[in-house]
Order: C-alpha cells, then structure tokens, then sequence
C-alpha cells in the first residue's frame, strides 16, 4: 500500500511538471507538444502497472531527466526503509544472542536458597551461628585485674591456646604485680580500666575521665616498660561517656572499647555466666561487628573458663586480642 501511494504522489509531481514546462515552452511544435502530453500518462501508467517506460527513448531531454529523478527518489526511498528493516532485524538477533549467552551466568550466580528447618535442638543452632562466623574469630576480654584468680585464668587460656586482653585498674597492678609480668609474659595485651572504679569520681568531667586512663597508662609503663592506649571505662561507655567526654579520651590518644558479648560473670555464683555466653554467641547476627566477650577477673569466672573454651575450641573457634589497628567498637 505504501509504494502504490508513493507511486501515485511521484505521478502527480511528474505531471505537474510537465504541464508547467509545457505552458512555459513556446517554440514547441506539434509532434514534441503531443510527445510532452502524452509522456506524463505513459508514466504513470508505468509506475501504477509497474511495466517499464518503453517510450522514455521519445521524451525530450528535460523530460526524461525528471523521470529519472522522480524514479531514484523512489528508489532511494525504498533502499532506505529495506535497510532499516534489516538493522531492526539485526538488533534483536543481536539482544537475542546476548541473553541466551548470559542465561547460563545468571542462572549460575543466582543463590540457592535453602528451605528453613524446623529444629529445637542446641547442636543445630550452635552449627548456624557457626555457617554466619566463618572467619570463626572471638576476643576474650577480663576486667577488673590483676586479682589472686589471675594466674588460674592464664593457665586455662594456655591450655587451650587462646589469647586475651585484659583491662586493669590501676591500683591492682601495683598490688598484684606479679599477676600484671604473667599476662604480658604470655603473650596477652594489656590495656586500661581507670583508677578508682566509682561513678561519681571518674565520671565527674571529662578532665576526670583523662585523668584516670593516664595515671593507669603511668604506672603500666612504670611497672613493666609495655604501653597501651586501649581503655574500657567502668560500666561501659554508656550512658557515662557523652559525646564530649569520647572526644576528649579520643583527643588524649585513647582508644575507647566496650563488647558485644556480656557474660554477666558478675553475678553468676556458678558458672551460669558460660551457658550465657554460649547462647549470645549462638545467637550472634550482627556481621559487622567483632565478637568481644566482656568477663572479669575474679574466682568464679576462673574456676569455670575450661568450660567456656573448651565449647569454643570444639565449634572452631579462635581467639585474638584487641590492638591499636582495629576500629574500636564502643555504644
């Protein structure tokens, strides 16, 4: 239907054409005058029937320089609408090819999810937090030390070959100086808990705060020549540390931490505290986050270690300490 229309539309310029050359022509004699007449209908009747023009030998020279203007428009214009067909063609053989050569690599990278098992049992949940762990790495932490449990916890974490970071108050490394070269000796890093341990004094200011982290940082380097800038303020950073005062500790050169993991060794008379931390770690969900398990230097919490890591040991689990290079995790 197109090319009829634009058949029809070519005949029509074609023949206004030569009407108009006609009219303006006044020299023409009678046989070029029927020829000029007569030609336009031939054409047409060429293109409408689509026969060749077998009288084109007859036209005059202006005449036959339209036609076969008018007949490479037209064929110009179908070359061009064919070739446009053709890349249409091509672009979807193209986005065709292209989808059938990536079905594999998507189908491929696509995860494979696993239905969910109903399961009450402990094994089972202790088996899915260790899949949610697999670099399967915890940081054992005591405050509160030195005290007389000190050399106990040392020798349980030298049988299972774990490490520790052990925050001290000041005055017990003076006291109990002995237990502070042990935890060093074997390779365990000390770092700072503040000097008196009381609410109201240390957390007076932010002056205070200072204070009381520089004075234990003193007398640890006093006392055994080691360093450290890692603190952990009683009770944790919150709600004692506003903004202002980690500011200030952070200003002083201090690296302030707290845990992800409370043992609630505290108040645990019986060793409850390892069933807590076994529960906590089974539970642990947050990725981003280093498993540090807060417990303290104190009898109950000594005497019942083994059980903590010997439950850590069978599930794969080992132990590293904090250092300057990690970024402190604090509330």
């Amino acid at each position: 239907m197109f090319k009829m229309y634009t058949k029809v539309l070519i005949s029509l310029l074609v023949c206004l054409s030569l009407v108009l050359t006609t009219v303006k022509s006044s020299n023409h004699n009678e046989a070029s005058a029927v020829s000029s007449l007569t030609q336009p209908i031939i054409i047409m009747y060429s293109l409408l029937t689509q026969k060749d023009v077998n009288q084109y030998e007859e036209m005059s020279g202006s005449l036959a320089h339209k036609y076969y203007y008018f007949q490479q428009l037209n064929t110009k214009i179908a070359l061009e609408k064919e070739k446009q067909m053709q890349d249409k063609e091509e672009t979807k053989e193209k986005v065709e090819n292209a989808v059938e050569q990536n079905k594999d690599k998507i189908v491929q990278s696509k995860p494979v999810e696993k239905a969910p098992q109903a399961s009450n049992s402990n094994a089972d949940k202790q088996e899915n937090a260790v899949e949610e762990n697999p670099k399967k790495i915890i940081y054992l932490t005591f405050d509160d030390g030195p005290s007389p449990y000190t050399l106990k916890i040392l020798e349980s974490l030298n049988n299972f070959d774990m490490k520790a970071t052990f925050f001290m108050l000041e005055p017990n490394m003076r006291t109990y100086e002995k237990q502070l070269h042990a935890i060093i000796d074997n390779g365990h890093t000390p770092a700072l808990h503040g000097v008196t341990h009381t609410v109201s004094k240390i957390y007076r200011s932010e002056k205070t705060v200072v204070d009381e982290m520089a004075k234990a940082q003193s007398t640890l380097m006093k006392l055994t020549g080691t360093g450290t800038t890692l603190i952990r303020t009683p009770y944790g950073s919150s709600p004692y540390m506003k903004p202002s005062y980690k500011k200030a500790v952070e200003d002083a050169g201090f690296q302030l931490w707290d845990w992800t993991v409370d043992s609630e060794d505290w108040k645990s008379k019986n060793g409850e505290y390892v069933k807590k931390v076994i529960n906590q770690i089974e539970n642990f969900r947050y990725k981003d986050r280093p498993i540090v398990i807060l417990m303290h230097d104190r009898k109950t919490t000594a005497e019942h270690l083994p059980e903590l890591l010997t439950y850590l040991k069978a599930k794969g689990y080992s132990s590293e300490v904090l250092n300057q290079q990690m970024t402190a995790f604090h509330f």
